[in-house]
């Protein structure tokens, strides 16, 4: 009996100590990317006044670099002393502007001929990822992880046509998936870096400028992203 009631205590303080090991917890922290995006776009230009014939011409691509910061909040969820599963959500919380352009173009309306230069310029903003990052842990305080989200965001599309006098100031949302890998490694108990790479894979955006062109561009990103972020 006395042996009974001395192993009793040592067992709830194992216990204890496996629980406080396992606990979950919450993470916040920042971010820098880099990120590429390769871009494909279309236009259908009217060829005359009023209701008549469009022409759609053939489609352009084109990439851009551009770094951009955000913030994130993060669950994390303990499932057992070598793996989290984690529930984040990524914010921009300000503009970021993707790419300004200026080339060459043809007006195809019947009542205008002609050649001139179009520029634009696309700002991306409100720029959130919801994800789920399944994070295994190697040894001494380093693990890699998996993620997979889903992203929402606002384009802006500002600019001009001298080829059409044509104008456009135009926002769309901009909507798809992302995946990635990373690794993450603690400084100490409540400080931890992480270096990962994404792509990110955007539905159609649309807009439409003063003459009643209309444009549809789709987008790939890919971004290195490096994060410092602090866990209680």
């Amino acid at each position: 009996m006395i042996k009974i009631k001395k192993i009793i205590p040592t067992a709830l303080l194992l216990t204890s100590i496996s629980s406080a090991a396992l606990a979950d917890n919450w993470n916040v922290g920042a971010s820098a990317s880099y990120a590429n995006i390769d871009g494909t776009a279309r236009d259908t230009q009217t060829t005359g006044a009023g209701a008549v014939v469009a022409q759609t011409r053939g489609a352009t691509g084109g990439d851009a670099n551009f770094p951009f910061g955000s913030i994130f909040v993060e669950y994390a969820k303990t499932i057992d002393k070598n793996l989290d599963l984690i529930i984040g959500l990524d914010y921009v919380p300000f503009k970021a502007e993707i790419d300004s352009k200026s080339f060459s173009d043809t007006s195809l309306e019947a009542t205008t001929t002609g050649t001139g230069t179009r520029t634009a310029k696309l700002e991306l903003e409100n720029y959130a990822t919801l994800y789920l990052q399944p994070t295994y842990k190697i040894s001494g305080g380093t693990a890699v992880y998996g993620k997979v989200g889903y992203i929402h965001g606002d384009v802006k599309i500002s600019g001009s046509n001298a080829a059409t006098s044509s104008t456009i100031n135009a926002t769309d949302t901009l909507n798809g998936y992302t995946v990635g890998l990373g690794v993450q490694h603690n400084i100490n108990k409540n400080v931890f870096v992480r270096l990962e790479g994404n792509f990110t894979a955007h539905d159609d955006v649309t807009a439409t400028d003063s003459k009643g062109t209309k444009f549809t561009a789709d987008s790939e990103m890919y971004a290195g992203k490096l994060s410092i972020g602090y866990s209680f």
